[in-house]
């Protein structure tokens, strides 16, 4: 299982200091907000893909949820991909 973290960050300092703070160990891919509403049709930020291991969106999470990102949540997606 892979996660990516793709920035429309501006700010290379910021997104350097959000992903230490965080301890992510995940790839990240920057992006310009036009980049990104070109490749992958986000318009609002954050917005989460659940991608399947063949390489198709399965889910799309747009916008902020107001529960967050709980790790049950993020396991639920997780192990419906697994279970496809």
């Amino acid at each position: 299982m892979t996660f990516i973290l793709v920035s429309l960050d501006d700010d290379p300092a910021r997104l350097d200091r959000y992903v230490a703070e965080r301890k992510f160990t995940m790839p990240v891919a920057r992006y310009t907000r036009e980049q990104a509403a070109q490749k992958f049709n986000v318009h609002d930020t954050p917005t989460t893909f659940y991608v399947d291991a063949a390489g198709t969106i399965r889910y799309q999470v747009t916008g902020v949820e107001p529960h967050g990102d709980a790790v049950e949540r993020v396991g639920w997606y997780i192990e419906q991909l697994k279970s496809r």
